[in-house]
């Protein structure tokens, strides 16, 4: 079987403090329009419960990358453990990975005007250490894991329904948040 490495974010231990990103951007030299992992806030309201929550999104390093199949320099390569990694000698700039991926991973370099993404801090990996982002998350929300290990029925795939994702099978899971209880009662100041 085929090694896929992937991120698995518990949203309920995630603070959105943005270490992860900052991390992320200050190690691996990117200039300030660049931005390979992003932090979202999320919420969702009824009637009885509120969620409130963040993401922590980068390139999924996707079984079947959509980036890859698109590239007509060939610049993107998968390794044996699932990482997608982009070769920037071989990059034209022609933005077909930027406008193919649904996730918005591949991002133009103002400096290079060539593609960039996440490499899953491959040189890391292969030294034995964790990518950055992983290293910076101060709460343990954010880990890297091998795919096969993660079990399915406990976690999202991703909290909004994106058709291309049985096309791409991207690789990060998400545990669910906890609902809290909307109060009835009114705020009192004691």
């Amino acid at each position: 079987m085929v090694k896929q490495l992937g991120f698995l974010l518990d949203v309920n231990r995630c603070l959105g403090c943005g270490a992860c990103a900052k991390a992320c951007q200050n190690q691996n030299h990117l200039p300030p329009s660049l931005g390979w992992r992003r932090i979202h806030r999320m919420e969702k309201l009824s009637t009885e419960t509120i969620q409130r929550f963040y993401l922590s999104t980068a390139c999924n390093h996707c079984g079947d990358p959509e980036c890859q199949r698109v590239c007509p320099s060939g610049a993107y390569a998968k390794r044996r453990d699932g990482i997608v990694s982009h070769i920037s000698e071989k990059c034209t700039g022609c933005k077909s990975c930027v406008a193919s991926c649904p996730f918005g991973a591949p991002q133009i370099n103002s400096q290079t005007n060539k593609a960039s993404k996440c490499q899953l801090c491959y040189e890391r990996l292969d030294r034995g250490m964790p990518p950055f982002c992983v290293q910076a998350c101060l709460t343990g929300a954010l880990r890297l894991k091998e795919m096969k290990d993660i079990l399915e029925n406990q976690l999202l795939r991703l909290t909004a329904p994106v058709p291309s994702l049985r096309l791409t099978r991207p690789s990060v899971f998400y545990k669910p948040p906890r609902a809290t209880r909307v109060s009835t009662t009114p705020y009192t100041r004691s």
